[in-house]
């Protein structure tokens, strides 16, 4: 029995070594570009120096590839990547399917300076995802065209914007909650078909003043500096990068708030590497490690405003205080493929 003992006690050593040697590199996978590159220079190696740590930072593709990318090494047993960076829309459907590895709130303390919501858990409360950052969709505009900014969503309704308004073709951009909250009281009437054909219905209305219908971003952010459009929806954190180059756009959040997108960082669950991982999102969820992301990467952070030591005008170029716009996912992902079709018909119409 002693013999068995010492047995045990030395396999627990062993294991708890290969642990040990198995933690010393998380690989970490964010969208390519800017996010990637941004989060690899300026935010990692923090991390690293804290913690010992060494992060191999990769690109990712967009989100529907590199899930199906995932959900192939999961089924082989492998993991392309300790963490990704995930919108929640593939959160949740990765968590639907397994996806992601269960996680324990115990092991990340630091996850609870996060706003409420921001740290996923299943019905064992074990975390599946965690918040990462937050970054907003405003109403944009050409200042040389509209030098007084608008107070309300319902503005993009007037005619003022002389037929040049830039709308994302998608119906996951948020105009359908931004209209069903400025014109219907909430997201409730979304909860129906009928419903949701009323509020698209309001949308067609918009129609003789859009003449861009766009997937690419880099076209309406051209068409919109150069004066080709007066007006639209788009992202706050790119329309700043443009104000402070100099160019006549502006970003102003309505009165009923601009429309915020979350992205969640997820751990594979073929990673062989989750207590790496959560050491990471312990320590990514601190206010000055958000802080420090909001001034590097322009995002919004996803703790309370008084954690954070962000002057107004800091805070003010990447979020509001204004009750955020949010897309309703699980609705979308609910109607899906009924939804998209009814949306196009809409356009094309």
């Amino acid at each position: 029995m002693k013999r068995i003992k010492s047995l045990v006690a030395a396999t627990g050593i062993l294991v708890a070594s290969a642990s040990a040697l198995a933690a010393q590199e998380l690989t970490i996978s964010a969208w390519g570009g800017f996010f990637e590159e941004t989060l690899a220079a300026e935010i990692y190696p923090g991390f690293t120096a804290e913690t010992g740590i060494e992060v191999r930072s990769i690109a990712q593709p967009e989100d529907s590839t590199w899930m199906t990318q995932l959900m192939a090494a999961n089924r082989a047993g492998q993991a392309p990547a300790d963490l990704s960076l995930v919108v929640d829309e593939v959160l949740f459907r990765g968590n639907s399917v397994g996806l992601w590895a269960e996680l324990d709130p115990g092991n990340m303390t630091g996850t609870q300076a996060l706003k409420d919501g921001y740290v996923k858990l299943n019905d064992s409360g074990l975390a599946y995802g965690v918040g990462a950052l937050a970054f907003y969709t405003t109403f944009v505009t050409n200042t040389d065209y509209a030098a007084t900014a608008p107070a309300s969503w319902a503005d993009l309704w007037e005619p003022k914007w002389d037929g040049k308004l830039g709308i994302v073709t998608t119906p996951n951009s948020g105009l359908l909650e931004v209209t069903a909250k400025t014109f219907f009281g909430g997201y409730d009437i979304m909860q129906t078909r009928e419903g949701l054909e009323q509020v698209i219905a309001k949308i067609a209305e918009l129609k003789p003043q859009v003449s861009l219908w766009y997937r690419d971003e880099g076209q309406f952010q051209q068409s919109l500096e150069s004066g080709e459009l007066n007006a639209g929806l788009y992202y706050h954190d790119v329309t700043m990068l443009s104000i402070w180059d100099g160019l006549p756009v502006a970003s102003t959040f309505p009165a009923e708030g601009g429309i915020v997108s979350d992205a969640y960082w997820v751990v594979p669950a073929a990673s062989k590497n989750v207590a790496a991982a959560e050491q990471f999102l312990d320590y990514m969820s601190r206010p000055a490690v958000q802080a420090q992301m909001a001034l590097k990467m322009g995002v919004a952070p996803i703790v309370p405003r008084d954690a954070l030591d962000l002057s107004d005008e800091d805070f003010a170029a990447v979020s509001s205080d204004i009750e955020p716009i949010r897309v309703q996912t699980e609705i979308h992902l609910r109607e899906g493929d009924w939804l998209e079709t009814k949306y196009q018909e809409m356009i094309a119409q």
